[in-house]
């Protein structure tokens, strides 16, 4: 008989982890916000869907069996070196200026001309609706916090998955940030949260916004989204481009490749800089990630004179080896006479010292 002391603790332990996990999945679009999401072009048959038609088949176990395998350069084998951002550049710097600092992963901080924004921002320790399972950070040398970031103007997300939108720091940040770009349908976790709606601006492909002289663009993109398991593809995903006086960026989010992004260097570009996902892709989903080889066809189809693997360097979602990105990345790059940027995690840097 189990005593009851430990049925007890139990208990607890599952009510406790229960109450914590449900916030963090956030909620799908219901009522106004699901008839707001429905009159998009791209929500057919009570979901987004894809640019191009894209297969979505459960990996096979041979893919979980090969994210246990240990051993070889799976992990890093000792702390990533990274830096401690430096918020007195950010704050002196001048109008003009634009600042680049990647915090692992997807995450930015930029100033660009005068504004300062976060890119999907991710700082907990697990990508994951959970604190105390699911995959987890990579140790650093130093880990950055909320309190490092200079005053922030303005939020901008490309989709709900765990390792991009960040339940804890959404809440840290929402009393703190003037606005929230997100792709339709995101919003319903922002509100749920506890953001001001009238902070949140919500955007679908192809939708342009101007935000203290910048020209924002919501970008197509091959991917998915959902944080539980009913409710992919009730929300959008995007990539964004980023116009102001004399620079021009570009964020791919996640995507898989297509022949999508030629249309977007058509319309958006050139490019000083995209910044392009290049990490957590498989053999056994190749139509949602992108291979570092195809990363650098994205830069060359969108027409930037510069490019930055990214989605890489903080967590394990796939099984390759932890370094294996950038190596590629920087192969392809130079194969094609592209320029690669690969900074140090926390490190700040202009698009003339890249």
């Amino acid at each position: 008989m189990i005593p009851f002391t430990i049925i007890s603790i139990l208990l607890v332990s599952s009510i406790v982890s229960i109450f914590t996990i449900l916030p963090r999945m956030g909620k799908k679009p219901a009522g106004e916000k699901l008839e707001k999401v429905s009159q998009s072009d791209n929500f057919r048959d009570g979901y987004f869907q894809n640019p191009v038609t894209t297969l979505m088949d459960r990996p096979p176990f041979e893919a979980l069996r090969e994210m246990m395998k240990r051993g070889g350069e799976r992990l890093p084998a000792r702390p990533i070196e990274t830096l401690p951002i430096d918020t007195e550049r950010y704050i002196s710097a001048a109008p003009g200026e634009v600042l680049i600092t990647w915090l692992g992963h997807s995450s930015f901080l930029m100033r660009i001309e005068g504004v300062n924004l976060l890119i999907d921002p991710v700082l907990s320790t697990r990508a994951s609706m959970s604190r105390f399972m699911g995959p987890k950070m990579f140790d650093y040398t130093h880990k950055h916090t909320i309190d490092e970031f200079p005053p922030i103007d303005l939020v901008l997300l490309s989709h709900d998955h765990y390792d991009h939108l960040d339940y804890d720091l959404i809440k840290q940040l929402g009393s703190k940030v003037k606005q929230f770009f997100v792709p339709l349908g995101v919003a319903s976790h922002l509100e749920h949260w506890g953001i001001d709606a009238s902070k949140i601006g919500e955007f679908d492909w192809w939708d342009e916004v101007d935000f203290n002289g910048l020209k924002f663009t919501a970008t197509p993109g091959r991917h998915f989204t959902g944080r539980t398991l009913n409710d992919r593809f009730k929300t959008l995903w995007c990539g964004w481009a980023i116009k102001g006086e004399g620079h021009n960026l570009y964020y791919s989010g996640d995507s898989g490749y297509y022949n999508g992004f030629k249309a977007i260097g058509e319309r958006l570009g050139p490019f000083d800089l995209a910044m392009v996902e290049c990490g957590q892709y498989s053999r056994f989903w190749p139509n949602i990630h992108l291979m570092p080889e195809e990363s650098v066809q994205v830069a060359l189809d969108v027409n930037s004179r510069m490019a930055m693997p990214i989605h890489w360097g903080k967590f394990r979602l796939s099984q390759h080896n932890w370094n294996e990105p950038p190596k590629r990345f920087t192969a392809a790059a130079r194969e094609h006479k592209l320029q690669a940027v690969i900074p140090i995690i926390g490190q700040t840097f202009t698009l003339n010292d890249a």
